[in-house]
């Protein structure tokens, strides 16, 4: 069974983006407190970043993952889940997508926590004041 949605997530990270998009260091997830910084891709397969503001109080975790890459093409988007110790008693994997998409997955219970539009930090809309695990 987690085979089976690991599959869909990988299909779903493969399957958006726009080709030409790119996603900066620094985002916000639009209507919530919180979002990604530092992030960077590393080699030809991995990414690395900081979750900012988990809480809306400041707290940050470090993330890390795999970014979405089809042959001879570049990536589509990057998939990073929280390092070390859970986060709100759950492990938490984003899909970050270049069409400035993303979602949510818990890998507790294979479920599908949230979703929503990001925009650049220096672009930000208005914040909200739940993190954007929390619906």
């Amino acid at each position: 069974m987690l085979k089976t949605k690991m599959v869909s997530l990988l299909a779903l990270l493969g399957a958006v983006g726009a080709a030409n998009a790119s996603i900066p260091s620094d985002i916000v997830f639009d209507g919530y407190c919180d979002g990604m910084s530092g992030l960077t891709e590393v080699g030809d397969y991995g990414a690395t970043g900081t979750w900012v503001s988990l809480d809306c109080a400041g707290t940050n975790a470090a993330v890390g993952g795999s970014k979405g890459k089809g042959k001879g093409q570049t990536a589509n988007g990057l998939l990073l889940a929280s390092y070390g110790a859970s986060v709100y008693g759950a492990e938490f994997m984003w899909i970050i997508n270049k069409d400035n998409t993303w979602a949510i997955y818990r890998a507790n219970d294979g479920a599908w926590v949230n979703a929503g539009t990001w925009s650049p930090a220096t672009e930000a809309k208005a914040r909200g004041t739940k993190p954007s695990v929390a619906r």
